[in-house]
């Protein structure tokens, strides 16, 4: 059940942000870095924030020192940000649906010197917490479009699974 569980995350956890995507679009190159006194600031600091993340993550996933972290400035407008994000999401589902349930249930040691040193957790934990991460600043980027007259939309994982189900 956690194999399962863990692919249905991804697909999520992706087909949420292709909703924010068609909302991002929309937006100009002013907003689309238009920055805000909370959290990351703009929405493109958000998303590449999250692409960080998602890449930083399945690096150490795989036992791999973890990539630079990918500078704000270097993605001007929406189409730098989605490029990027292309390969890193193909990346992410492409390990994730390679993964057995052993692998899943598998300890990875990391180390965080200014969270405390060494710690473990299971496969499975640590992608939980990549896409409970992601929920959280999608949640943060669709106040963003809000405030920008952008569309949202609600982003309850029931409706990914009933959307499933309907096609």
């Amino acid at each position: 059940m956690i194999l399962q569980a863990v692919r249905t995350l991804v697909d999520y956890h992706y087909a949420a942000y292709d909703q924010v995507w068609s909302s991002v679009m929309d937006l100009s190159r002013e907003q689309f870095v238009q920055e805000y006194d909370y959290s990351l600031g703009s929405v493109r600091n958000q998303l590449v924030h999250v692409m960080n993340v998602d890449d930083r993550w399945l690096s150490r996933l795989q036992n791999q020192q973890p990539t630079e972290s990918l500078m704000f400035a270097d993605f001007p407008d929406p189409q730098s940000v989605l490029q990027k994000w292309g390969s890193i999401r193909q990346s992410v589902q492409n390990y994730v649906f390679g993964l057995s349930l052993e692998q899943l249930e598998q300890t990875v040691e990391l180390h965080f010197p200014l969270r405390g040193g060494r710690r473990h957790n299971t496969r499975w934990q640590i992608l939980l917490h990549v896409f409970n991460h992601g929920t959280d600043h999608r949640a943060q980027i669709l106040a963003l479009l809000h405030d920008l007259g952008g569309q949202t939309f609600e982003q309850d994982l029931i409706l990914h699974l009933w959307s499933q189900e309907e096609s």
